[in-house]
């Protein structure tokens, strides 16, 4: 029997790189949206525990200079645009991490329709072989039935 030779093998493997490397970019822009949550949260968290620390002040009736006023003003202007930044970052990393998925998808499925291919060119030559087999056996089936009556 002839040995199955896929006509398109070295695409498929090509597809089947561009693949791994796809789901690699995916894994690393994953991870910076890991990132990039975490440091959004830790910012968020500084910024409620010194919302929360200057309203307990103000609570307990301390006192506060104009300056010492302005002070908490810009820090707390200052964790607003922290915290307003790393939700830009978080955003832009999500949107590129949705994007790389899409290549991903792509890239799967280029693979899915040369494996497609592949199959279907196998079982075209499986078929052939056994047509082949079948026609050679009725030969000598015929040739033996043909001597049987010659003698």
């Amino acid at each position: 029997m002839k040995k199955f030779k896929f006509t398109l093998e070295a695409v498929h493997k090509v597809r089947e790189l561009r693949e791994d490397r796809e789901k690699l970019v995916l894994g690393e822009l994953q991870s910076e949206v890991n990132k990039a949550a975490a440091h959004h949260e830790s910012i968020e968290g500084s910024r409620a525990i010194a919302m929360e620390d200057y309203a307990h002040r103000l609570r307990s009736g301390e006192q506060f200079d104009p300056l010492e006023m302005q002070l908490h003003s810009s820090h707390f202007e200052s964790l607003n645009r922290l915290r307003m930044e790393a939700e830009k970052e978080l955003e832009n990393k999500q949107q590129a991490c949705l994007r790389q998925g899409e290549n991903v998808a792509a890239a799967m499925r280029e693979v899915k329709v040369t494996d497609r291919l592949r199959e279907t060119q196998k079982t075209r030559h499986d078929l052939e072989y056994a047509r082949r087999e079948q026609n050679d056996i009725d030969e000598l089936i015929s040739a033996s039935f043909a001597r049987q009556i010659i003698n």
